[in-house]
């Protein structure tokens, strides 16, 4: 079984993903390092010197290049899902869970990460962010909700997020 981890970049995909692969014994695997390991350099880089378009190209190539045996925890770049190619590709391979999270969580945690590693956000100001963060989930928000389930986020914290996440994958394990 394949899970996919969805949400705006800084929710805790990456570090949800590794710890409930951890949990239920599965394979993790981080979109975003697949990128890079596939161009060589990081994503800043790729934006800087090639744009979003080719990023784009290269982060739907890792998706499909996941293999498909096994069991796996799947962490997506922030705007993966907002492809009907890529939402295509992970409801025939496995289940997408949503990690929801309010506009404001998301402007406090981007504030407090190095920017400088997030493209899209990199040299912006509190207010550049809260814009940025406003705008980009109102695009994503219908794209973000065709998951199979959704985690809200606010209020808890990554334990409890990982927890949830597993008790609906073993669910889903019982019913196989």
């Amino acid at each position: 079984m394949t899970i996919y981890l969805t949400g705006f970049m800084g929710c805790g995909k990456s570090s949800t993903g590794r710890r409930v692969a951890r949990a239920l014994g599965y394979t993790f695997a981080d979109t975003d390092c697949l990128v890079e390991e596939t161009a060589g350099k990081s994503i800043a880089r790729i934006f800087a010197e090639e744009g979003e378009t080719v990023f784009r190209q290269l982060e739907t190539e890792a998706l499909a290049a996941i293999p498909q045996e096994g069991n796996t925890v799947v962490a997506t770049g922030g705007g993966l899902p907002c492809s009907e190619r890529n939402l295509s590709l992970m409801r025939q391979r496995g289940r997408i869970v949503y990690l929801a999270s309010s506009q404001e969580r998301l402007v406090h945690i981007l504030l407090a990460c190095r920017r400088d590693r997030r493209p899209r956000i990199a040299g912006l100001d509190e207010a550049g962010i809260r814009e940025y963060v406003r705008t980009t989930l109102a695009q994503r928000e219908s794209y973000y909700a065709q998951a199979d389930r959704t985690v809200i986020c606010d209020g808890m914290d990554s334990r409890h997020i990982a927890d949830e996440i597993i008790a609906y994958v073993r669910a889903l394990e019982e019913l196989r």
